[in-house]
């Protein structure tokens, strides 16, 4: 029984951490962390633009 916590901890922290992001992702609301991009920025998807396997939002200069 002891053994079966760790397992589940584990198990539902693996399927979070490959969870699709579905944050905001605009110039005024940038990412998890509510970002506001500066002016001449954009609110840029990453490591993919493709919505399945995007992992988060980050403003960049392009």
């Amino acid at each position: 029984m002891k053994l079966s916590a760790p397992i589940l901890f584990f198990s539902f922290f693996a399927a979070a951490s490959v969870a699709q992001y579905t944050g905001p992702c605009s110039v005024n609301d940038c990412g998890a962390s509510h970002r506001v991009c500066a002016r001449g920025w954009l609110c840029v998807p990453y490591p993919s633009f493709d919505p399945a396997k995007r992992q988060g939002c980050t403003c960049s200069t392009a």
